[in-house]
Formats: structure tokens, sequence, C-alpha cells
């Protein structure tokens, strides 16, 4: 059976933080909220081959948390911000990623007022 991981990571983070983040595969939808998630799957190859038959495959995840740049005015906000993260990060582990370089802030990337925070994830599975 083959796992779908896309859907394996919106489950996980849908369930973690019922919907007080949103969740979004490729691209953001709808009202801009204070923060919000985007994901891509940025790979998916064969790691292990026996007598020419894949045996694992390697899924790499980008996962993106998107938070207002207000988020950094005072203590109590960055507070959110990390425990956000720590929110993500064990929801992305306890559903089989690995995260081997942990997570890093990337900045306002787009200039759109919103600072990110970025997760990238891998998912081993046998086929």
């Amino acid at each position: 059976m083959m796992i779908d991981i896309r859907g394996l990571v919106q489950t996980a983070l849908d369930n973690t933080l019922k919907g007080a983040v949103k969740v979004f595969w490729q691209r953001k939808k709808g009202a801009d909220a204070d923060e919000y998630i985007v994901f891509t799957l940025s790979g998916d190859s064969t790691e292990f081959f026996a007598d020419n038959e894949p045996l694992v495959m390697a899924g790499d995840v980008t996962v993106r948390y998107f938070y207002r740049d207000y988020y950094l005015d005072d203590q109590a906000e960055r507070e959110h911000v990390k425990s956000q993260e720590k929110i993500i990060q064990t929801a992305l582990e306890g559903a089989g990623f690995v995260l081997p370089f942990g997570k890093f802030d990337a900045g306002d990337v787009d200039n759109i007022g919103y600072f990110t925070t970025v997760f990238e994830c891998e998912f081993w599975r046998n086929v």
C-alpha cells in the first residue's frame, strides 16, 4: 500500500493545530490570517533497490510556517512563535517524519510582512 505523504502531513498538522493555524498544500487560499502553513512535496525518490526492484523510498517535504512580522515585536509574541514551531515539529515527528536539519528562520522571504520558519522533512517507507 502506497502512503499518501501529502495526506499524512495535512492530517498530522490539522489534527495537532485543530484549525488554529490553517494548513495548505502548495499555496495559501482565502483571507490573510496572522499565521498559516504551506507545505510542498519537494521530492519522492527510490533510495534502495534489490533485483532492480525498489525497496525503500524517501519523500522530501518542505513545511513553511508563516507568521505576521509583528509577532517579533515583543517577548510574548516571540514565545508564541517558538511554541508553534515546537508543536509543528512534534506533529511531524509523531507522524513519522525525520527532520535531519531541524528548522530554520528564513525571514520575510516574499517581502509580504510575514516571517517564515522552514522545516525540511523526510519520510522513509518500504514499498
